[in-house]
């Protein structure tokens, strides 16, 4: 039973009218009743809690266990059920539900600066190792011409998986449970252990949201992340991940949107190369040469910084917008099959320079980290990552061949991920 069913079945038991509220920022759940129904409820929920490890919880107060409790009956109280594993707390009061004192005026507890939207999430996967996309993929590839790409646009390390994806979605679970819906955007593929009945989650196809099929298929990300505003039934606000990115500790959607809706992105200390695009840059190099022209060309005003690599603020109606501004660029980036110099990276840069532009994105604050598991410091960077965990959001990313052995590598990230996250989530078979 879930804290919200515990309460509600009290205040039914008890004879008590409640008022649904606007859900807690962490993910709890509130509901409003009277000041004289109030002792009432309680009592309520003392009785129907006996017997389990129910906790009540006052501000400013230690929980305590709610059928000993001498809760004050004039305060917000909110029930809950410790959950854990391994030492690890991983629910608390902040997914509990909160009794609150309804107001005799408007009955309204939210402020004005907390965001209240829904806000759906949405990933792009693809599983690497599937010997049909690879056979396609290499197809791909033998059309390209020598010299005109990157040599990091369709390398192997680009599509390896860690089956990072499973666990940034039990990080979801963890500390973004407000999370609306989740959008998985692939070429077909389904990861084995995914719960697709599960009824927030939705596993979309890349034939799905290409406006020109005959553009797949593709192996290029800035073509694929090009489509996300396509995507049926997406919420007008939403995140942006990879799969390598997770949430380290509990967060609010006011991390990422302000109370009106506007969205907040995270700047990078990295500045944006000098010169022209060419083949010679990163992939993520030439696309931020570019969208920096762009910037340029349409607010007069030159991008500097980068951007971290964290989840992405978005809105859709301003990536329709940037598609409409762009066309010929958007439309050139959706059919390259793999990533080129004259490419534009938009939900991860473009596109947060450009609703700053037109007045529906601001520079945010974020607690994040980033750890290049490739690199010979990287087990370092994992253990202080677990000794801390004090980032909202951290990106396990593999740029290029590792420095230390593929074997020793793989051991390394699954014990962290493990670690970190060890309980599966609802979007696993089975749970």
């Amino acid at each position: 039973m879930s804290n919200r069913q515990l309460v509600v079945a009290a205040a039914q038991e008890a004879g008590v009218s409640f008022g649904e509220e606007a859900d807690g920022p962490h993910g709890g759940t509130r509901i409003s009743v009277a000041s004289s129904d109030l002792p009432a409820l309680l009592e309520a929920v003392r009785r129907s809690a006996s017997g389990r490890p129910v906790y009540g919880a006052t501000d400013g107060q230690r929980p305590q266990l709610a059928r000993d409790a001498a809760l004050v009956a004039q305060r917000d109280v909110t029930f809950f059920e410790y959950e854990s594993a391994d030492s690890q707390v991983l629910a608390d009061e902040r997914l509990g539900c909160t009794v609150v004192v309804a107001q005799a005026t408007t009955g309204v507890h939210n402020p004005i600066t907390e965001f209240t939207e829904p806000v759906d999430l949405v990933y792009t996967w693809v599983d690497g190792a599937d010997p049909q996309w690879r056979i396609a993929r290499d197809e791909a590839w033998a059309s390209v011409h020598p010299g005109e790409l990157n040599e990091f646009a369709g390398n192997e390390e680009r599509f390896r998986t860690h089956d990072e994806l499973r666990y940034s979605l039990r990080s979801v679970d963890y500390f973004a449970p407000w999370a609306n819906h989740i959008y998985l955007l692939t070429a077909g593929q389904v990861p084995e252990w995914l719960d697709t009945a599960n009824p927030r989650i939705t596993v979309v196809d890349h034939s799905d949201v290409f406006a020109d099929l005959d553009a797949l298929p593709t192996f290029n990300s800035h073509a694929i992340e090009a489509q996300l505003h396509r995507i049926p039934g997406l919420s007008e606000h939403f995140l942006y991940l990879n799969d390598d990115v997770f949430f380290g500790r509990p967060v609010t959607p006011n991390l990422f949107f302000h109370g009106n809706g506007i969205a907040k992105f995270f700047l990078s200390e990295q500045r944006v190369g000098d010169g022209p695009a060419g083949p010679g840059d990163l992939p993520v190099d030439s696309a931020a040469k570019r969208n920096r022209a762009l910037i340029e060309e349409k607010f007069g005003k030159s991008p500097i910084y980068k951007f971290k690599h964290a989840a992405h603020a978005q809105r859709v109606s301003t990536l329709r917008r940037l598609e409409q501004d762009f066309e010929t660029v958007h439309s050139a980036t959706s059919h390259a099959r793999f990533r080129t110099p004259a490419d534009i990276s938009i939900p991860s840069s473009l596109a947060h320079y450009y609703g700053y532009g037109i007045a529906v994105a601001v520079p945010g604050e974020i607690a994040y980290r980033y750890c290049d598991i490739g690199e010979a410091s990287a087990q370092a960077k994992l253990l202080r990552l677990l000794r801390d965990r004090d980032a909202d959001v951290f990106c396990l990313n593999e740029v290029g061949a590792a420095a230390i052995d593929r074997h020793e590598q793989e051991l390394m990230v699954q014990r962290f991920l493990q670690s970190y996250f060890p309980v599966p989530s609802s979007f696993e078979v089975g749970m």
